[in-house]
């Protein structure tokens, strides 16, 4: 039997695939779409969740069923001897809550960790966790990694349309409305699993030019870095294949460091729509 499971769940941006080619586990996450229940990666396609979306589909992000995480555990568990679970933050879903209950009726077999994390800094995490796994860290030595690090992450996204922001509760209609006539495009921040207003620019080149200096500043004052050697520069989107290589291509000659790129997870998309994207920074773990 081997050792350790690493697993998450699709909030991560992990698809079935990318999972599989790395050895680990992504637990889909469940939402509703004009009240029929989507699982993210298995039952429907981003393509498909944008273009209902687009036609004003009712849309809503849900938990997983107990009985559908610990039989997707259970899998797991015959055969490795644990699991140690990464699920989206706390501070945005209670669906963490839920699974470290679940955890107890496991004897410890099941380690659950809130990382404070979504999307590309909740897969780095993944990443990082693995890679310690792999070199033969014991639970204990992941899991303190994972609580050491936590915070040393943050996301910056731009949406290109008030729309969904006002349908999930996060800006009022008057608001809404007030910032699609003056083209007013925010600039959230995801901090420690929390989601606030960064700032408020007029169009989205403004918007996406406000990112790349809060990252910036970042990189000094956050992390008291002078480069990007030892942090890693995140790309996330909910664009065209040709947009989302550009937006890439930005923040790779603004920062002249690589940059990865993903998808933006459904959870979020739900929120922001499609012309979402994103910058992240997390850093880098001595493995």
């Amino acid at each position: 039997m081997k050792k350790i499971a690493i697993a998450t769940d699709s909030n991560s941006g992990l698809t079935q695939k990318a999972a599989e080619e790395l050895g680990v586990f992504v637990l889909p996450m469940p939402f509703f779409i004009n009240d029929r229940l989507c699982m993210e990666g298995l039952t429907i396609r981003h393509a498909d969740f944008f273009r209902l979306q687009h036609e004003g589909a009712k849309i809503s992000t849900s938990q997983p069923a107990p009985q559908d995480v610990m039989d997707f555990w259970d899998k797991i568990l015959a055969d490795y001897e644990t699991i140690l679970y990464i699920p989206m933050s706390s501070a945005l879903s209670s669906s963490c809550a839920t699974v470290l209950a679940l955890s107890r009726d496991y004897g410890g077999r099941v380690v659950v960790i809130d990382s404070t994390r979504i999307s590309v800094t909740q897969k780095q995490a993944v990443l990082d966790a693995k890679c310690m796994a792999d070199r033969g860290a014991s639970v204990e030595e992941i899991q303190q990694m994972l609580l050491d690090f936590d915070h040393e992450a943050i996301i910056y996204v731009t949406v290109d349309n008030l729309k969904y922001l006002k349908e999930g509760g996060r800006i009022t209609p008057t608001v809404a409305s007030m910032g699609t006539l003056l083209n007013i495009k925010p600039v959230l921040l995801i901090d420690g699993g929390v989601l606030d207003v960064y700032s408020k620019c007029r169009g989205l080149k403004a918007a996406r030019k406000k990112m790349i200096e809060a990252i910036r500043n970042d990189i000094s004052e956050r992390f008291h870095c002078n480069d990007l050697k030892s942090l890693n520069l995140h790309a996330a989107c909910c664009l065209s294949t040709e947009d989302a290589l550009a937006w890439k291509q930005t923040l790779e000659e603004s920062f002249q460091a690589p940059c990865s790129l993903d998808r933006l997870p459904l959870s979020l998309a739900t929120h922001v729509g499609f012309g979402a994207c994103g910058v992240a920074l997390t850093r880098k773990v001595d493995r």
